[in-house]
This record gives C-alpha cells, structure tokens and sequence, in this order.
C-alpha cells in the first residue's frame, strides 16, 4: 500500500506539472491547439507510470478518475487557458474516462491498456496537429465536424506505431500473436472510430475500441483481418477520390470490407471487389441518358454509409459468422447477398435503358421508368447477369461449381424482393408541383413532397437490407 500511495502522489505531480508547463506556454503566446496538445500527450504517456508503479488497480485509477472530475470542473467553469474548447466539448473528461476504464479492465494485460490509451494519445494528437497544419482534403464525418484526409492518415501512422511499440515491448499478449497486423488493425478501427466522435466524443471511442481490439481479436485470425483492413481502407480513400463513396462511405466501405476481406478468403474478396466495381462503373455509365430518372432517386451517385451497409451489412455480417462458426454455409449466405446487391444494381442501372416500359411487378400495368417497384425485360436479364458475374468470380477463387446455380436464383429472387418491397411497402412519394412520383422527400424542384403510398419508415436503404436478406437466406439453405 505504501508504494501505491507514492504512486498516487507522483501521478498527481506529474500531470500538474504537464498542465502547469501548457497553460504557462498558452498564457505567453503559444497557440491554444500546442497547449491543448501537449497536456493530452503528457498525460496520455503517464499510463506507463500508472502500469508500472502501481501495485493494485484500485488505487491506480484513483488519478484518471479524480482528473475527468477536476476537468468536468475546470471546463464549466472555464478555469484554464490551454484546456479551452467550445461549452460541449467534453473530450478532456471523456478521454479520462476511458483511460479509467482500460487501466481497470485490461490490468493484468499492460500491453491492451498501454495500446489504448497511445491510440488516442498519440493518434489523435498527430491527427490535430497534421490536420490543421497541412489538411487540404476536407470532409465531413457522421457528426456534422470536419475533418482532413491529411489529418485521419497522420492518426492511422501514429496508432499504428505507438500501439506497435506498446504491443511489442509490454506483456499482456500471447507470443504466437501476429504484433504488425494486430496493430495495422487497431490503427484502422481507431480512425473509424474518431468519425463517429462528436464534441470530443474521440476520446472515449478511439481509446476503448483500439483497446477491444487488442484484448479480443483471436490470433488465428489477426493477420487476414489485419489485411482485410489495410486493403478495405486503400479502396474506400481511392473511392472517395474518384467521387464513388462519400467520406461516411469510406466508413461502410471499412467496416463491410474488413470482416469481408479478413475472414471469407479469396472468395469473399473476388464477391465484393466484383460487386463493389461492377456497380460503381455502372453507376457512372449512360448518366446522360439515365439522369432524368435518377433524378427521382433517394440516394444517387456517391455512395454514403447508408448505402454502404445497406447493400453490404448483410454480406458483412455473414462473413463474422462464417469466421467465428466456421460453416461453410454462411459462407454460401454471404455470395447469396452480394449476388442479390449485384443483381439489383445492375437492373437498376440497365433497366432504366429499356426502350419499352417497364411494369409494376404487382399488376404487370405499364409504368414510368425508374418507378418504385417496376421491372422490365431488359432488367431482369441485368439481373440475372449481375448475381452471374458474382457467382462466376467466386467460382474463379475457389468455389464449388454445385453452388453457382443456387448463387444465382438467391440473386436474382433478392432483387425482385426488392421490387417486390418497392410496390408495396415501400415510402413512395408525390411532388404536388411537378406531378411526378419520387423518393425524396424533398423534390429536386425545391418542394417538400407527401406520402403516395408504402410506409413512411421503409426507405430505400431499408428496402436493399431486407432483398439482400432473402439472397442470403436462400443460398444459406440451398
């Protein structure tokens, strides 16, 4: 109990004086964001005085606890200079928190607490100072805060290196352990995480999630997940540069592609790079011809997270069972919902080309092109094309040719699903002004448009989940 008492009173004299020398430095002139900064990495660095003078765990979050009420104070109050940020930023008291919980929760494993705690030390600090200072490529994350390109790879680099180096030097993780892809997978999961941080938010999530990677990621499958995650983030960022996936739809490019390309193999990845390339240049080919319905469309052309997930989450989520259960079924279930994405963006896509109009797959009357629910010939052979072009590549890395027939119908029936869905329930709307039928509630006239028929709940993104459902489904009981 003693050496923890001098450990308590060291901590407290460490991280005053690491506040002492910001808010000194922020009163002569240097700027608030080097203050700021200084603080958050001084006292980020003490967790290896906490894992290494403390004797018992108790007494070893006493500091980081009593910090996040001393700062939930100092900012009500506005009591420090260097600590300053807008009266809803709760990051300081946030990233306290989480440095608590991992130093409680990952005691006996110093490497886990160690690498959360840098993700977010180290990680975020390079992210701050390297966006600001060179940020050229904006964008805007799930919060409504704007972040850089410059800024979320300078996290990437510095999570990567810092928990390398935790990981490497401290104990905590088994020897048989891949160290670099463990650490390139929790340096890609902690800059996901710092887009779904708002008002400082970051620093609960980017801590905890690095460090859940390093406790619970199993090591038979660390280095494909590793991978998965390096090769899910190049595509994404190179999408986003050409204008295929918005900023939040690199996020769902990451989280569909990792568990995707990690743990399905090579045929999980040719499925996916299949369906994400093939619709991506579809979307981008005939637009001419295809904008004015398209017009009507939701959601067009760059692809966000919506879209993202609700085309892949399914797939997604199949590839987590598939890796966790080991049946080959789900493996089977995963093409099955990639095959129905496919196959409805390719009738999307091409249908809309059809010289003869399409027909509402209810009635089989004559319809607009581009209507909710419409299928026509020329659409249902892109169908059939698109879960084809799916089941082939999987056949090409590696899949038993018993299953491509059964890839296909789970295909093609997930797509007329999704038509089946967009003529009944459905939220279909009506531009009073225009006089035309839509799915966006407001018109691109300028207008807010009314319901015409469906639910007002079931939009286009939820409609895509549910057909990729069904292709899943039926492959997994083929």
């Amino acid at each position: 109990m003693g050496q923890d008492l001098q450990a308590l009173l060291l901590s407290y004299g460490y991280v005053g004086a690491c506040v002492l020398v910001g808010e000194v430095a922020a009163r002569r002139g240097a700027s608030r964001e080097f203050a700021r900064k200084f603080i958050h990495v001084g006292v980020g660095l003490w967790i290896f005085g906490i894992l290494g003078l403390f004797e018992h765990r108790t007494l070893a979050v006493v500091p980081s606890l009593s910090a996040a009420v001393a700062n939930w104070i100092i900012h009500r109050k506005r009591l420090l200079r260097a600590v300053e940020t807008t009266p809803d930023n709760l990051g300081t008291v946030w990233f306290a928190l989480s440095f608590s919980a991992l130093v409680w929760l990952a005691w006996d494993r110093p490497a886990v607490a160690a690498g959360g705690v840098l993700a977010m030390a180290v990680g975020d600090a390079l992210a701050s100072l390297v966006g600001r200072r060179f940020g050229r490529h904006r964008y805007e994350t799930l919060g409504g805060e704007l972040k850089s390109l410059e800024g979320s790879m300078a996290l990437l680099a510095g999570t990567f290196l810092s928990v390398l180096a935790a990981i490497t030097w401290m104990p905590g993780l088994a020897p048989e352990m891949p160290r670099v892809p463990l650490a390139l997978l929790c340096a890609v999961v902690a800059t996901c995480a710092e887009a779904l941080g708002t008002r400082g938010r970051d620093n609960l999530w980017v801590p905890l999630s690095a460090g859940a990677v390093l406790a619970w990621t199993p090591a038979a499958h660390v280095t494909g997940l590793g991978l998965g995650a390096a090769g899910a983030l190049l595509i994404g960022v190179a999408a986003w540069a050409r204008g295929s996936l918005s900023a939040s739809g690199v996020l769902g490019a990451i989280l569909i592609g990792l568990p995707v390309f990690g743990l399905a193999g090579p045929v999980g990845t040719a499925a996916l790079l299949g369906f994400f390339f093939s619709s991506s240049a579809l979307s981008k080919a005939f637009r001419a011809r295809k904008a004015g319905v398209e017009a009507e469309y939701a959601k067009t052309g760059t692809r966000d997270l919506g879209q993202a997930l609700a085309n892949g989450g399914v797939a997604a989520l199949a590839a987590v069972l598939l890796g966790t259960t080991g049946d080959a079924r789900y493996l089977l279930a995963m093409l099955g919902a990639f095959a129905a994405a496919n196959a409805d963006t390719w009738a999307t896509e091409l249908g809309v080309l059809s010289r003869s109009p399409p027909r509402l797959v209810t009635t089989l009357r004559p319809v607009a092109p581009g209507t909710s629910g419409a299928v026509s010939a020329m659409g249902l052979m892109a169908s059939t094309a698109g879960a084809a072009f799916v089941g082939l590549l999987a056949l090409l890395a590696g899949l038993s040719w018993t299953a491509l027939p059964w890839i296909i119908v789970a295909g093609v029936a997930g797509s007329l699903a999704d038509s089946a869905l967009g003529a009944t329930v459905q939220d279909v709307r009506w531009c009073e002004s225009c006089g035309r039928e839509t799915e966006r509630r407001m018109h691109h006239c300028g207008r807010p448009t009314r319901g015409l028929r469906g639910l007002a709940w079931l939009g286009n993104d939820t409609v895509n989940v549910m057909a990729t459902a069904v292709g899943a489904l039926l492959a997994f009981w083929a």
